[in-house]
């Protein structure tokens, strides 16, 4: 059975030429592509901030050959929202989207997000505020790897306690959590001979000689650490006699991180001819692929958690150098799409300082991934061993390449991906129909406790409350001139927001002069309703145009 989402599109989550690169964005844009071009629906739903938003969303699906109809609601009219069913959010964040169903039910439509990095305090943060927001069992947060399914399950678990602990919950509802991976074009990344030859001219590469590749960010403690790699590959040369080439194809988050990069590659890898192609050229990082003769890539952070880069290589027949770390225990198959090399980190119950130091914001995020991954260790030996085993060996090359092209499409193809998602929309509208909702209100109770109407939360503040019984009168007629002149010089333009419009204004006015004395209700008609004429009948009061009777 299968299911289709509104998509929630905001214009950040995707790479724009105006945007820094980021995985996130790769990724999102990624998954617009494999959505457009393998969806089983008619047609296309999204949903959006803005219906600018809705419109940028129209052109971009369209751009990658949907040629369907495309609906579109806006996240702020949750009415809107309940066809077909699922939200597709860009994040894991569940609990703002949660409130705002609230207030037509929680068992109008299904959320389900997606997690990319989850080491960030708002992310963390987020997961624990979840819980406490009306999040239901046909929720789901997609995990992108086992790993990261263990991290999200761990945090909302150990908050599922802290909950039941301190206030005796027996029902605490959890989302689903599926473990669904990150697709790619593998199309995109055939091997490509005249690139392979332009490319290896264009930076003095010998047919003979071995070019490793790394793709990504170039940053110490966002991405991984270059020393262990650079003294690896050092290894490597002195062991296979090859010529060795590394090309780091990213980009330096500051001047800083290039220097330190630089200096190191000198220092550790003398005999390594290593090489800093600009990662920002779409043009060249597609040509890269085809140039190059094995990935590698020893990340050793917190903030990676599925990692598409050896996905990529692997389309691109590339074999495929890795630490055995987070996603890429999923997506690399040991001895077979290449070598995942051992990684050891602190034991558990070991870094209850550096959780308090990020806790309390004496250490930025960028510290608190520095100090988890000095505490992290690749196996350098083990590294170089494999390097220099595939250095050496075009056959073993060729045979890991093969494999990994033929694990990427069968498994990695936003055509074998975009149905695991459908399937999941699916599983949650089952789900939906037959829940229970634990989040169900009473009639006067707010959506949301922590964003109550504004005149029932200070209701203490007044003497006194206008009722639809009040009496109004006014004591002099006045044009719709007057009123526009009078909005004028209430500075309401400042904040780019008036209570209603000069012409509605004055056609209450004109109502209450007709009448005299006349309670608010009868104001009220089909394009008055009683919240807008009572806005309208104390704005007028506030600048004495009309007078509100004790």
């Amino acid at each position: 059975m299968n299911a289709t989402a509104s998509i929630y599109h905001h214009p950040d989550a995707i790479e724009r030429a105006d945007t820094p690169l980021a995985g996130r964005r790769a990724a999102g844009q990624s998954f617009l592509q494999g959505y457009a071009r393998h969806v089983q629906a008619d047609r296309l739903h999204c949903v959006a901030d803005t219906p600018k938003v809705i419109e940028d969303f129209r052109a971009l699906m369209q751009s990658y050959d949907w040629s369907g109809p495309i609906d579109g609601a806006l996240i702020s009219r949750p009415r809107d929202l309940s066809v077909p069913g699922t939200i597709m959010l860009p994040g894991p964040g569940l609990e703002g989207p949660a409130w705002v169903r609230r207030r037509v039910g929680t068992a109008a439509y299904s959320l389900c997000g997606i997690t990319h990095t989850v080491s960030t305090r708002r992310i963390m943060e987020g997961l624990f505020n979840m819980i406490a927001a009306p999040v239901e069992a046909w929720d789901a947060i997609i995990c992108t790897s086992r790993a990261v399914h263990d991290v999200v399950d761990q945090q909302i678990t150990e908050t599922v306690r802290y909950m039941a602990r301190r206030f005796g919950a027996r029902r605490v509802p959890r989302p689903m959590l599926p473990i669904i991976p990150l697709g790619i074009d593998t199309a995109r990344f055939a091997h490509n001979p005249a690139a392979r030859q332009k490319l290896r001219h264009r930076f003095d590469v010998a047919d003979s000689d071995i070019v490793l590749l790394s793709m990504g960010r170039l940053s110490v403690f966002e991405k991984m650490h270059p020393a262990p790699l650079f003294i690896a590959a050092q290894k490597a040369a002195k062991t296979s006699g090859k010529r060795i080439v590394l090309m780091m194809a990213g980009w330096f988050s500051d001047a800083g991180q290039e220097k330190l990069h630089d200096r190191a590659a000198k220092a550790l890898a003398p005999d390594v001819t290593v090489i800093f192609p600009d990662g920002k050229d779409p043009e060249l990082r597609t040509g890269l692929w085809s140039a190059a003769d094995i990935f590698v890539f020893p990340v050793d952070n917190l903030q990676e958690t599925f990692g598409l880069a050896p996905v990529e290589a692997m389309a691109a027949g590339l074999p495929v150098v890795c630490s055995d770390w987070n996603g890429f225990r999923d997506t690399i198959e040991h001895d077979v799409t290449g070598f995942l090399v051992r990684t050891v980190m602190s034991a558990p119950h070991s870094g209850a300082e550096i959780a308090e130091r990020f806790e309390d914001q004496k250490d930025k995020y960028l510290q608190y991934l520095a100090f988890a991954h000095m505490r992290t260790s690749v196996d350098v030996a083990e590294m170089a061993g494999a390097l220099s085993a595939l250095a050496v060996s075009p056959e073993r090359r060729a045979e890991m390449g093969a494999a990994g092209v033929a694990r990427a499409r069968r498994l990695y193809d936003w055509s074998a991906v975009i149905p695991q998602y459908q399937a999941l929309w699916a599983e949650q509208s089952v789900r939906r129909q037959g829940g229970l909702q634990t989040s169900s209100r009473e009639a006067d109770e707010p959506p949301n406790p922590a964003a109550m109407d504004p005149f029932t939360l200070y209701r203490g503040y007044p003497s006194d409350r206008l009722t639809q019984e009040a009496l109004v009168s006014a004591d002099r007629e006045m044009t719709q001139v007057e009123i526009e002149e009078l909005l004028e010089l209430t500075g309401a333009g400042f904040i780019r927001r008036y209570v209603t419009s000069a012409a509605r204004l004055a056609r209450v006015h004109a109502a209450i002069c007709a009448a005299g004395p006349v309670r608010v209700r009868d104001l009220v008609d089909q394009e008055m309703p009683a919240t807008l004429v009572s806005a309208a009948v104390l704005w007028l009061a506030k600048y004495d145009c009309v007078q509100i009777e004790h």
